[in-house]
């Protein structure tokens, strides 16, 4: 892993949180061999930041972190989150840490953006997966419209395995339901409708077909009509 020349310094942050300083280094049931295999950190602070991203026991310190740091300081951090895509999904792949990226998405358009490419480079593995698939849920919620665009064109490009995945339909349905760009919303509708008689013989896409239905699309419910076998 490359470590970026502006690393996040753990130590900037513990000067920040006198009360916290006497914290032990690992609660708990936490590891400090917890990343993933392949993730080499170049020195401990990268490993005490996966603890805090994950640990039940860091929330007060998780907390701190986001309140008391400035633009900068929270856009390196960002910066070492996102900088290795097994180290990223490694984080967002846990309950814990997928909650506290959703919180660190929105706070600045720095941040947005290392999350944004962070989420491109492992898009289809994040949409389809449990936990991880809600930072891309929230993602689409505070991106910036261009941001959106790119993520929509994923959308689209990767619809059918994602209608066909049972962590993926349920990232769809609610990305679906939340879009508030007309355009993508009726391409993905239109999708789904055109490839109703496919999805409808899997259990996860027949789970989106019957969820676009309820949203009482007259278009997407006729298409859907039409792409149905005669009975």
């Amino acid at each position: 892993m490359a470590i970026p020349d502006d690393s996040f310094s753990m130590s900037t942050m513990v000067n920040a949180l006198p009360p916290l300083r006497l914290a032990p280094k690992y609660p708990k049931g936490i590891s400090d061999s917890m990343p993933p295999p392949g993730f080499t950190p170049r020195a401990s602070e990268y490993t005490d930041l996966f603890n805090i991203m994950i640990s039940d026991e860091l929330v007060p310190l998780f907390k701190k972190i986001i309140s008391l740091l400035d633009r900068t300081a929270l856009r390196k951090m960002a910066s070492v989150l996102t900088s290795d895509s097994d180290y990223f999904m490694e984080i967002a792949s846990n309950k814990n840490g997928s909650r506290r990226f959703q919180k660190l998405l929105g706070i600045s358009d720095d941040v947005d953006t290392l999350f944004f490419a962070a989420i491109l480079r492992r898009f289809l593995h994040i949409m389809t997966h449990k936990y991880a698939s809600y930072v891309a849920i929230r993602a689409m919620v505070v991106f910036d419209e261009e941001k959106k665009k790119v993520m929509y064109d994923h959308i689209l490009h990767h619809l059918l395995d994602l209608a066909c995945d049972r962590h993926g339909c349920i990232a769809l349905n609610e990305i679906i339901t939340d879009s508030d760009d007309l355009y993508y919303r009726a391409q993905m509708l239109d999708f789904v409708a055109y490839h109703a008689l496919c999805l409808s013989n899997d259990p996860s896409g027949n789970f989106v077909v019957q969820h676009v239905l309820k949203l009482y699309d007259l278009r997407c419910t006729l298409n859907v009509a039409v792409n149905q076998p005669p009975t």
